[in-house]
């Protein structure tokens, strides 16, 4: 899509050493870059500058518009969540991967399955 080579592991490796580094420091786990990274590169982002953008729209949503979704009801908002979720599901990977390595598909419904529930 984007017609440049993706290193996939470099993002999670990133995460994860800076959770490490901050073990140190009594830091919160970082967790939420990898699915803003899915959002930015569905919706077209082409450079970083898009996270400013979307935490500056977030900053004011969260500051003047809390009121309404107070009383949306939980089914709306969980519609809203996992209208949202449906475009990072792969399904025809996982039919890929059933074909190539029964092991593979095993390990993509534990992480589904792990990551639903």
């Amino acid at each position: 899509k984007n017609k440049y080579h993706l290193y996939a592991n470099q993002e999670l490796r990133a995460l994860g050493l800076s959770n490490l580094a901050g073990a140190g420091f009594s830091a919160y786990p970082a967790t939420g870059s990898f699915s803003r990274s899915a959002v930015s590169n569905d919706t077209g982002c082409k450079t970083q500058l898009g996270g400013c953008f979307t935490a500056v729209i977030v900053l004011l949503v969260v500051l003047f518009a809390t009121k309404p979704f107070y009383y949306m009801p939980t089914s709306a908002l969980g519609a809203i969540v996992i209208s949202g979720v449906l475009g990072l599901l792969d399904f025809e990977e996982a039919l890929y991967l059933f074909r190539l390595s029964k092991l593979d598909f095993l390990v993509w419904m534990a992480s589904f399955f792990g990551t639903l529930f």
